[in-house]
């Protein structure tokens, strides 16, 4: 076992384990945008959808894996930053390569922060908010989640710091994806631009999808 420890606590270990934790945050991102875009299908479908969740008995579970992946992210990416730091104090009189002269690489911690208020801020109000009833198809009383989502947005506060989010979030991605992969291995001079470019693409296409399903939210009637 002290193999793993000392892998776990390597430089290139926790760069490594930071990358694919990041990568399944990532996975997570599509999964759950693909669940809020059956919010244009109305209220019994995503009702539907969130009970379906809500009653899995695997959720609880499921959730602490997740928040246990999150924090795990956020612990190595503050870690990682400090030693980088301590091991160059001063910062470099030129970038080492064209990767480190974007905004998004160069404010990932920035961006990181601003999520990690934006996770909080997106389960108290979601997760946790008002809790409305509805009847399923089957005659069952279901938490109606499509109604406290529409309410949520209605809140112009609560949109535009919504859509802020998902602009911090598409600069996040946009470094995230290719350097997450490269850490792992998957790095030659011919495919990195094509990683380069598919980061960018998934960045801009999550940023993009999220904003549209809290633009159609603030929008559609309640009831």
């Amino acid at each position: 076992m002290g193999w793993i420890f000392r892998y776990l606590t390597s430089s290139v270990g926790k760069k490594q384990v930071m990358a694919l934790t990041g990568l399944l945050l990532l996975l997570f991102l599509v999964g759950h945008l693909g669940g809020n875009f059956l919010l244009f299908l109305g209220a019994g479908p995503f009702n539907s959808y969130s009970h379906a969740l809500i009653s899995n008995p695997l959720i609880i579970p499921i959730e602490l894996g997740l928040l246990a992946i999150f924090l795990v992210h956020i612990g190595l990416a503050i870690w990682v930053s400090i030693e980088n730091k301590l091991a160059r104090p001063d910062p470099y009189a030129h970038p080492l390569c064209e990767g480190k002269q974007g905004l998004s690489s160069s404010t990932m911690l920035i961006t990181g922060g601003a999520l990690i208020l934006f996770v909080v801020v997106h389960i108290l109000g979601l997760k946790y908010g008002t809790y409305y009833w509805a009847a399923a198809s089957d005659g069952t009383v279901i938490r109606d989640v499509y109604k406290l989502v529409l309410e949520y947005f209605k809140n112009p506060g609560m949109l535009l710091f919504y859509a802020a989010s998902m602009i911090v979030l598409g600069v996040h991605l946009t470094h995230a994806f290719w350097s997450a992969c490269q850490t792992i291995g998957l790095s030659h001079k011919k495919y990195t631009p094509i990683l380069r470019g598919l980061s960018v693409l998934l960045a801009l296409g999550l940023a993009a999808g999220f904003l549209f399903v809290i633009l159609f939210a603030s929008q559609a009637k309640v009831g």
